[in-house]
């Protein structure tokens, strides 16, 4: 299945707003130390430095080329995204990605700094090489990575290769969507982080024993992770 996944990028975008503890905070520092963090972050998940290729069978080759990191600055407060009406152009902006995955780095981070210290992280990652339970296992060994805090890191597993081994290479792909006429609605849905542990604990109650154990391992992904702000 990993193969036929279409060749697009999925991500997600984190906000962070400048606060007292920010205060006076050197953003070139703090930059840099995000750039530091994530190479030594990626000698852990070394198959997201690799590149895809369809040559020869469909695989990732970890050639530790290495991630795309943009820093972009943005003339405007952070508050007109979070608390104005959605602003798509801008939110495009906020999170570039190749169109093609062959030969292009499967993850893309743009660090976008708002003229108010206000910080929005944009990830996006190849569907070919995870998901979005691979983004956050990613952010959250990232941020701990950023912090300082090892301890905190959960070491990916690279051997589903091992248990599930591919018999014979196909790099097929899925048709091009169509859209046709269709219209689409865009809305916007705001927790806090009071609601979010209360939805947490009624999942966590509702489900059966094992799958509350899981639930409990999940790494946390709202709020977004600390360490960058």
């Amino acid at each position: 299945m990993d193969e036929l996944q279409t060749p697009n990028y999925v991500g997600i975008i984190f906000y962070y707003r400048d606060n007292a503890e920010n205060s006076g905070v050197d953003t070139l520092k703090r930059l840099r130390r995000m750039e530091e963090s994530l190479s030594e972050t990626l000698t852990i998940f070394y198959p997201m430095a690799g590149r895809y290729v369809e040559d020869h069978g469909c695989f990732i080759d970890c050639n530790d080329h290495g991630v795309e990191f943009v820093h972009a600055k943005v003339d405007a407060r952070i508050d007109r995204i979070i608390h104005g009406e959605p602003d798509l152009d801008l939110l495009d902006r906020l999170s570039k990605f190749p169109t093609e995955v062959v030969g292009n780095p499967l993850v893309v981070i743009q660090a976008n700094v708002f003229e108010c210290g206000g910080l929005v992280i944009g990830l996006r990652i190849s569907h070919k090489i995870g998901d979005m339970y691979t983004m956050a296992m990613f952010m959250n060994s990232w941020a701990a990575m950023c912090q300082g805090n090892m301890h905190k890191i959960v070491c990916p597993s690279f051997e589903l290769s091992s248990i599930f081994p591919l018999e014979e290479p196909s790099c097929g792909s899925w048709p091009e969507p169509g859209i046709g006429n269709e219209k689409f609605v865009m809305s916007t849905f705001r927790f806090d982080g009071k609601a979010i542990s209360k939805l947490k604990a009624q999942a966590t109650a509702d489900a059966p024993d094992s799958i509350a154990n899981n639930c409990r391992d999940l790494p946390e992904t709202a709020p977004p992770p600390k360490g960058f702000g």
